[in-house]
């Protein structure tokens, strides 16, 4: 799929999830998907990851036998979801199992009454990190990164 994207116009999502990976270097992946996220198994093979996957309509009771994992991705579900359990899924994967998060949405995906507002993942503390739209679909790339939230704090206070 040839889509454009703010990064780069050859850039495609799944290279911008990669490298991503590929800035963070994790050991362990947790994916919450309904789908496979091929990109994510792919580089995890090929870094010798643990990956841990939840594809679950409700993933809350999956997430109670899940430990901590250096990054957590969550894509084709938040879609699916009212925007107040979306928010506590981040909020939970945030507090309880990492420090790192990358969300995946694809707001034409969604429902109109579980559209998350064009701000709601800033609101969490994400980063914008791509934008990609080809023939009236949209995917959305964000990231959170406790450890990049406390280096930014601590040079503004310098």
């Amino acid at each position: 799929m040839n889509i454009a994207t703010t990064h780069s116009m050859t850039e495609s999502p799944q290279e911008r999830l990669a490298a991503i990976l590929d800035s963070h270097q994790p050991s362990s992946i947790l994916t919450v998907s309904l789908n496979p996220i091929p990109v994510v198994a792919q580089w995890c093979a090929d870094h010798n990851c643990t990956l841990v996957e939840i594809q679950e309509q409700n993933p809350f009771p999956a997430l109670g036998d899940i430990d901590r994992v250096d990054i957590a991705i969550v894509a084709d579900q938040l879609e699916y979801m009212p925007h107040h359990d979306g928010e506590a899924l981040m909020g939970l994967l945030r507090n309880l199992h990492t420090d790192s998060m990358v969300a995946v949405y694809q707001p034409t995906l969604a429902p109109q009454k579980l559209r998350w507002p064009t701000n709601g993942f800033l609101a969490l503390g994400c980063r914008e990190q791509g934008h990609f739209a080809e023939d009236g679909r949209e995917l959305n790339i964000y990231s959170y990164c406790l450890l990049y939230t406390s280096d930014a704090a601590d040079e503004e206070d310098s």
